[in-house]
C-alpha cells in the first residue's frame, strides 16, 4: 500500500510542533527549578528549617498540605534515604504534622 506524504507530512509537522511544545515546557521548568534552587543555595540549616516550617504551615492553612500527603512523600522518598536521612526526615514530618 503506497503511503500518502501529504499526511505523512501534516503530521510529521504536527509532531514537530509537539515536540517543540513540550521542550519549551520542560525548559521553563528547569528555569523555575532552578530559580527556586538559587533561592536556598545559600541559606544555613537554621534559615531552611525556619523556611520549610513556615511554607509548611501557610499551605496547611490553605489546604494545599495534610498529614496523607507528608506520609505519601515519606514513603516515596525514604527508600532512597539512609537511616540517618530516613530520622530527619520522620522528625521533620512530625514536626510539620504537629504544626497549626
Amino acid at each position: 500500500m503506497p503511503r500518502d506524504f501529504k499526511n505523512f507530512s501534516k503530521d510529521h509537522k504536527k509532531v514537530v510542533e509537539e515536540n517543540k511544545n513540550i521542550i519549551q515546557e520542560n525548559q521553563d521548568k528547569a528555569s523555575e527549578y532552578q530559580n527556586i534552587l538559587d533561592r536556598y543555595k545559600n541559606m544555613d540549616n537554621n534559615e531552611l528549617m525556619s523556611n520549610l516550617f513556615s511554607e509548611a504551615s501557610k499551605l496547611k492553612r490553605e489546604g494545599k498540605l495534610d498529614s496523607n500527603q507528608l506520609n505519601n512523600l515519606k514513603s516515596t522518598i525514604s527508600p532512597f534515604l539512609n537511616s540517618e536521612q530516613q530520622e530527619m526526615l520522620n522528625s521533620l514530618i512530625n514536626t510539620i504534622n504537629e504544626q497549626k
